[in-house]
């Protein structure tokens, strides 16, 4: 009795420094221009539009604990987009309302990277990962986690 109070003591102890971790959050890479630590899931739905059968994908997703000198005074974010559904080469048009109340527009592909044409951080390019290695967004209309999100010169 005593051994296996011993296993599961030393088990105990080993696991509560990855219980402790926060789960399930990544961080940006490249301290450089900065970014959003989280992400919340990645919604999408199938709307009428320009893509294959008429079909575009409407995502939005909440980004949280922003930190970047190109967006001084803004700790969050809401990301939306809407793009042609398994149309690869077309182009979108996504948003990035900030919690300060300004926006930002930007241009892109399904594939996760944005630059910013407009507002906040203009000129620079901005990557919303994505837990799913998969970057696929214009082919499935399934929700997705974002991880981060990271600012790119």
């Amino acid at each position: 009795m005593s051994i296996r109070r011993s296993v599961l003591v030393a088990a105990v102890l080993c696991a509560l420094p990855v219980l402790g971790a926060p789960q399930g959050h990544a961080y940006p890479s490249g301290a450089g221009n900065g970014g959003c630590r989280q992400g919340s899931v990645m919604t999408g739905r199938l709307v009428p539009g320009t893509g294959s059968a008429g079909q575009n994908i409407r995502r939005a997703a909440t980004l949280r604990e922003c930190v970047s000198s190109l967006l001084p005074g803004i700790e969050a974010g809401q990301f939306s987009v809407t793009i042609p559904w398994n149309a690869p080469g077309a182009t979108s048009a996504a948003t990035f309302a900030w919690s300060d109340g300004s926006v930002s527009a930007a241009t892109g592909f399904g594939n996760g990277l944005w630059l910013i044409t407009d507002g906040p951080a203009s000129g620079h390019g901005i990557q919303v990962d994505v837990a799913d290695s998969w970057n696929g967004w214009y082919y499935s209309y399934a929700d997705v986690a974002v991880t981060s999100a990271t600012f790119l010169s």
